[in-house]
């Protein structure tokens, strides 16, 4: 909470630099202001928000594949890094809504959050989201966790090319209301400010969705209840559109739109107010001109107060006298994000607001240089990053980098980015479609298409209205998560009632930790025990007495349901590029992990199968979870000799001597019993002594053995001398209960291929590679200078290099390039 404090100082501070850095000079805050100010500070300070961004190695993946993740968690108002909770979920969800797989990552020792997801080589083909958070958001609304759609091909099963996952299509149509499920679009008009004044003329912003959730082009008329058309209207950027029109007070008016097949429907606009006021807003780079509407343009007789928020933190205030209806304001020196105007009278009623889009200079300078302009198969790449803040000033910071191969792997520059993130998407409610078009440098129509997105979305990470009434938002409801918690309840049986002073004993299978805490009042415990790894078992003991009957119940993790659904495209564009990566996807999977089989459709599995070599390996201490082949008792009851038995597996061959083996021409670890052991001393070990013996390939295996086995890892357990049965699970009691709860996901080592040995980079296997290179913790020093070292493949073109961030003080760091592999 030490942390919090501070940042919520900064926080002022950076308020204060708002003002300060705009060069306007503000006439005398009035004490209403002062007030309302203050209670929207006072918000922040005391339910201060995270957002959760996650950098994805690239946009699409095929099944079978490793899905990599750098994890930023900021504050949400400042966007400066926060550790306030200690855990982030992040969850694989199918496009039903139906979280496939989840996992919990704690950050690692200098406060970095990263991991990977291992997509399974059974997945359907179609459209999946990923969707993080920690248990602290989940007192916001779910609109405000992170999600991002992702596309997993599967051409493992002898798919061809590209098909959509046929629900996907189904799930989509739930965007639209069900009473629009007969229409092919629906539309929403939003008058600026809030209100469709009468006798102004006034903008009136609106959206076309169709029935996929996405937007789509319309055009139409306005038609008065006299009949007498108005103005025509057309979208122009994803379904929205702006027309101005000239209210007439008691007149109702209504839409005919028409979309691009023909079907028209009709809509009826917002009634006409002669009694409300609305903010108009007109932006150019540096000023913001606001104006006050009237009805029918008659003079105020009392005084308002307008207050701008920029992500929550108020910026700019002043009073609007009688009479004064025209005012303007420096945007010079803000941040950008989405910001509120609000009009407010003196009961703190919000009277109108205007959503406005701020681009500020807050975007880290990165720059980039590699060795070479060109490079050749495999070899070497050696990059430089200089990393400086806005103010030209060196930054010692961390970053996450991709590298993917343009033949593989078809970056659009209109999806989602850090950026865009950030700054757009995670303010808002509601999907926003190609969000980085707004952040293009080269698209000149941004700044009025963002504001069509102003007029036509929302901002509520906290209700402003009752923040003014001094009804502050809270998130007491779910705490920041500091450590793990195991709570339960001791109660009598059958009565249940709970039994107070009892003690619970908290045992881990796994590492021999012994744990104890004491039961409240009400027979309830609540124990903040040490991090660990998923999958451990935990007993729960409570302590009785002779004859007592006592039952303990285990709370379960508890995680929040998936209400809303993510919106997707109808379908993939199937396009030579994605062809060409699941297919080198597809021969990338079966060099690494064998071919895999399909299950004909007439063959029914009545029962699973046992895994008779998984307590060996757990007896053994095996730091890996899957083997690429295996000889077992069967096999080794039969062989000769051990070099004999490993070279009928496939991919090993014996070396020239005759003393050892090798995997695909490389030399590989001999682990026995989980210790290394020398490659000559495989002559010596008596097969009868063998129990079993496991060959590892798979990088994602092996990485856990550290460089050594980066030609693969031979596993040998032998059997032990007077080894004893395998004891009968011991049936447990009512005071006892085991439990295994989430724990977290330990991360794995991206693997790099090192070419600099000749007989790896002469090796005749391919180079198959889509992600070329992944560093999720790369660090700039005080100079603000960075390395990258990576090898190319085989296949010739360029490589897409992107580095996304963010500074310690809150600056966004994003860049995109280029490497030439001829």
């Amino acid at each position: 909470m030490k942390k919090v404090r501070l940042l919520i100082v900064a926080l002022f501070l950076t308020t204060g630099i708002f003002a300060q850095e705009s060069g306007q000079q503000l006439p005398a805050m009035p004490e209403a202001c002062k007030t309302m100010v203050s209670q929207m500070t006072g918000q922040i300070r005391n339910f201060p928000q995270e957002k959760v961004y996650l950098h994805l190695d690239k946009p699409y993946y095929s099944a079978g594949e490793r899905l990599w993740f750098r994890i930023y968690m900021v504050h949400a108002a400042i966007h400066s890094p926060v550790s306030y909770s200690r855990y982030v979920y992040v969850e694989l969800l199918n496009a039903h809504n139906e979280v496939l797989l989840r996992k919990k990552i704690r950050p690692s020792s200098d406060t970095i959050y990263f991991g990977q997801i291992d997509l399974s080589p059974e997945l359907s083909q179609g459209w999946y989201s990923i969707r993080a958070y920690t248990n602290y958001m989940r007192n916001i609304d779910e609109s405000y966790f992170y999600r991002q759609k992702i596309y997993i091909g599967n051409a493992l099963k002898g798919l061809n090319g590209v098909s959509i996952d046929e629900k996907t299509a189904d799930n989509n149509s739930d965007v639209i209301g069900k009473a629009e499920k007969r229409a092919s679009f629906d539309v929403q008009f939003f008058p600026e400010g809030g209100h469709l004044i009468a006798g102004n003329l006034q903008s009136v912003g609106f959206k076309a969705i169709g029935r996929n959730g996405l937007g789509t082009n319309i055009s139409g008329k306005i038609i008065d209840s006299g009949n007498k058309e108005i103005t025509t209207f057309k979208s122009t950027h994803l379904g929205m559109g702006l027309f101005t029109i000239a209210a007439t007070a008691g007149m109702n008016y209504t839409a005919v739109c028409e979309d691009a097949n023909g079907q028209q429907l009709t809509f009826k606009l917002p009634e006409v107010s002669d009694r409300h006021y609305a903010l108009r807003v007109k932006q150019t780079p540096d000023i913001m001109n606001i104006s006050v509407l009237t009805p029918n343009s008659t003079l105020r007789k009392d005084t308002l107060y307008l207050i701008a928020a920029l992500r929550g933190i108020p910026i700019f205030q002043r009073s609007v006298l009688p009479g004064s209806p025209d005012f303007s304001f420096s945007k010079k020196g803000l941040k950008s994000g989405v910001a509120q105007l609000l009009l407010i009278n003196n009961k703190d009623e919000i009277l109108s607001e205007r959503l406005v889009y701020f681009s500020g200079n807050d975007k880290a300078n990165i720059h980039i240089t590699s060795d070479k302009q060109n490079y050749a198969k495999r070899s070497a790449v050696h990059t430089s990053v200089l990393l400086k803040d806005t103010q030209g000033k060196p930054v010692e910071g961390n970053f996450s980098v991709s590298v993917t191969d343009d033949n593989d792997v078809k970056i659009d520059s209109n999806e989602t980015t850090i950026e865009s993130y950030l700054l757009l998407q995670s303010e808002l409610r509601g999907n926003i479609e190609k969000p980085n078009e707004y952040f293009r440098a080269d698209n000149k129509a941004a700044m009025n298409q963002l504001d069509l997105l102003m007029l036509t979305q929302g901002w509520r990470r906290y209700e402003v209205a009752d923040t003014l009434s001094g009804s502050y938002a809270k998130g007491n409801r779910y705490g920041f998560e500091r450590n793990v918690m195991i709570s339960g309840k001791v109660q009598t049986f059958p009565a249940r009632r709970g039994l107070s002073n009892t003690n619970v004993s908290i045992i881990f299978h796994n590492n021999m930790y012994f744990g104890a805490t004491t039961t409240d009042n009400r027979g309830q415990f609540n124990y903040p025990c040490i991090d660990f790894p998923d999958s451990s078992v935990i007993l729960l003991q409570a302590a009785k007495k002779a004859g007592q009957l006592v039952e303990l119940v285990a709370y379960p993790d508890t995680f929040p349901k998936v209400n809303l659904s993510c919106v997707f495209p109808d379908n993939m564009k199937q396009d030579a590029v994605m062809k060409s990566f699941l297919n080198k996807s597809r021969t990338k999977y079966n060099f690494e992990k064998g071919v895999m089989s399909v299950a004909l459709k007439d063959v029914v599995v009545t029962a699973k199968k046992e895994d008779k070599n998984k307590k060996i390996r757990e007896n053994g201490g095996a730091m890996y979870s899957y083997a690429n082949f295996t000889f077992g008792e069967e096999a080794l009851s039969t062989a000769t000799t051990i070099i004999d038995l490993l070279s009928q597996a496939p991919a090993v061959t014996r070396n020239t001597q005759g003393t050892g083996v090798k995997i695909r021409n490389a030399t590989p670890l001999i682990m026995v019993d989980n210790t290394e052991y020398p490659m000559d001393g495989l002559q010596s070990i008596n097969v009868n002594e063998v129990k079993l013996i496991d060959i590892l390939k798979d990088a994602s295996e092996t990485a856990v053995f550290g460089p050594k086995a980066s030609n693969g890892v031979i596993c040998i357990y032998l059997k032990r001398g007077g080894e004893e049965k395998p004891k009968e699970p011991v049936e447990l009691g009512r005071h006892q209960k085991e439990i295994m709860p989430l724990g977290y996901a330990s991360p794995a080592e991206f693997y790099v291929p090192k070419y600099q040995i000749e007989e790896k980079r002469q090796s005749p296997l391919p180079d198959l590679r889509s992600t070329i290179y992944w560093n999720s913790k790369v660090k700039s020093d005080a100079n603000g200078v960075a390395d990258l070292f990576f090898y190319t493949a085989d296949a010739p073109g360029t490589y897409t290099i992107t580095v996304e961030g963010v500074t310690p003080n809150g600056e966004i760091i994003r860049y995109q390039g280029k490497i030439n592999r001829k």
